[in-house]
């Protein structure tokens, strides 16, 4: 059997050769530590603090004491809430709501939120505390969601719920959903309970009493509704009213634009015929007055207005009645603004980013290979041109043709084959204002540009379970902005010339005259929004398809997310 060496043992120096080796261990040390403490000190100083990923994440409520649905609560009972992380202290107070309403103080210890009631918890009285989205973390990140708990001084605690989504909503805007309930007399809804919609657009009101509620989301708060759905985007249930007896009810809304009535806010004189009219909101998709003239405002519009000789001091606009989002009628509002003392001597220019035309073809489908290209000519302010009055167009080819008067601001130029042609010029100086002042220019060029309309799909279907006339609309899948619609009042639908892309198909009721956007219903007089429902699945649209088989069924639910 074969056995390891045996391990060299201890060697022996010579004292001499001690000395030596001590000696030379003296010398490099003094060489070596003024290197090595440059390299460590560089070393040390190039390493940064370590630090984790960076908090994107709100605050998480992990539990309450005493405990949710705690019966027999005590009438001076503090109420602890324990939060996954420590929360800043001003945003708590103004989001912690008691229904009944109670006065209460804070007290934040760390991660702990300590409610101390100002008065006792009245006996055999249910309260249920709403924390609001509003407590944030020192990182600025507010809570995903509101939650409620209940406690009671009693043993009763009411079972009703009512869980919900608001669809179309933008996740970084605070929208506030409003609970109202029917009154004992049965004629007046009063707020019950407000909470902050979640982030991914669900809510959920818990422990209600029987009854007859409504709801209304808001974006922004509810401090100044019902005037604030005029005005701010808005939701109500496509039902009368919610009848809770102990169950969960299940409600989806649709945000809408506001219920607005465009009011006259301000008048702004150029020349003295021509002035711009300022609106507190946009008209939308409402038709303007047709004396207005659209600028790249969208709530400004150019007037045209020739002052009376009766009317030396004072000028009056009034524009008499137009329509709202649902094609009702109202009357603006006249406005009285002085009659300037004007003298125009400013010749006209043109209001043309770039000296750039961009001709846009009137057709769609992209199939024919003779297509048209209106383009527009603006101006600062109304003008007027000669008889005959003609611009050249070069490119491939060369052509003479006559601008078409759109509005007194703008003329229009239609070009058959539109590709053909890169420049067009025109003789400045023919052009005038109302005073007659010319233009400057002798001869004024313009580039072109064309773009054929790309080819276009089609999509078909069926509506199913639905009464009256339907809206189906083609709702770009990333933006949710409308791009094609058709109005059906059979159970066939056809929406043509949608361009390539993925879309969710979305169809409503029609209310009002005209295939307006969707509408969230009114709340004085109270009138329900109007019946929707989605095909389920985002619809691709390739050029020159037809996509069948695209049926919506206004019995489906749509999905309501719990939060």
């Amino acid at each position: 059997m074969n056995s390891l060496p045996a391990p060299p043992g201890p060697r022996n120096f010579a004292p001499e050769m001690i000395l030596k080796i001590f000696h030379l261990q003296r010398q490099l040390s003094k060489w070596l530590w003024p290197t090595g403490a440059i390299l460590l000190w560089a070393c040390a100083a190039e390493r940064g603090p370590s630090g984790g990923p960076v908090d994107i994440q709100g605050p998480i409520i992990i539990r309450v004491e005493p405990p949710n649905l705690t019966r027999n609560l005590i009438a001076d009972q503090n109420i602890v809430v324990f939060f996954n992380e420590r929360v800043d202290p001003v945003s708590v107070p103004s989001s912690l709501i008691f229904t009944p309403e109670l006065d209460f103080s804070t007290r934040i210890r760390g991660r702990r939120v300590i409610i101390r009631p100002a008065e006792p918890f009245q006996p055999d009285q249910p309260y249920v505390l709403t924390v609001q989205r509003g407590i944030r973390d020192y990182q600025k990140n507010s809570l995903a969601r509101a939650y409620q708990f209940v406690f009671t001084t009693g043993v009763d605690i009411p079972s009703g719920h009512i869980q919900g989504s608001v669809i179309g909503t933008d996740s970084t805007a605070r929208v506030a959903v409003g609970l109202f309930r029917l009154g004992p007399a049965g004629t007046d809804f009063s707020l019950s309970q407000t909470i902050d919609l979640a982030i991914d657009g669900s809510f959920s009101f818990g422990y209600l009493s029987d009854g007859i509620y409504r709801l209304v989301a808001v974006e922004g708060t509810l401090a100044d509704f019902p005037a604030a759905i005029h005005r701010v985007p808005y939701a109500l249930p496509p039902a009368d009213s919610l009848f809770i007896r102990g169950d969960t009810a299940r409600v989806a809304m649709r945000l809408s634009p506001p219920l607005a009535q465009p009011q006259i806010s301000s008048v702004e004189w150029h020349t003295p015929v021509y002035l711009s009219i300022t609106f507190d909101t946009p008209f939308g998709e409402a038709p303007p007055p047709e004396q207005l003239y659209p600028t790249h405002e969208p709530a400004v519009y150019g007037y045209v207005h020739h002052p009376d000789s009766s009317q030396a001091d004072t000028t009056l606009i009034d524009l008499g009645v137009v329509l709202n989002q649902l094609g009702e009628p109202y009357r603006l509002r006249p406005f009285a603004i002085p009659t300037p003392q004007l003298v125009d001597t400013l010749p006209p220019t043109l209001a043309i980013e770039g000296n750039r035309i961009a001709l846009l073809s009137p057709l769609t489908g992209g199939g024919s290979p003779f297509q048209l290209g209106r383009g527009r000519i603006t101006f600062n302010e109304p003008v007027r041109v000669p008889p005959g009055f003609t611009i050249r167009v070069t490119g491939r080819d060369t052509v003479d043709l006559p601008l078409i008067r759109e509005s007194p601001l703008s003329l229009a130029l239609v070009l058959d084959e539109p590709d053909r042609y890169r420049q067009a010029a025109f003789v400045g100086w023919d052009i005038t204002d109302e005073a007659g002042n010319a233009m400057t220019d002798s001869l004024i060029t313009l580039a072109l540009t064309y773009t054929a309309p790309e080819a276009t799909g089609q999509v078909r279907g069926t509506i199913l379970n639905a009464i009256g006339r339907v809206v189906v609309e083609a709702l770009d899948a990333a933006t949710g902005r409308r791009t094609a619609f058709t109005v059906t009042d059979s159970a066939a639908y056809l929406i043509q010339n949608v361009p390539p892309g993925f879309y969710t198909v979305f169809a409503h009721e029609q209310v009002g005259e005209g295939p307006l956007p969707y509408y969230s219903g009114r709340w004085v007089p109270y009138h329900r929004a109007a019946r929707f429902s989605t095909y389920p699945e985002d619809v691709e649209v390739r050029p020159r398809w037809e996509v069948d088989g695209i049926d919506i069924n206004f019995n489906a639910d749509v999905p309501v997310s719990s939060p």
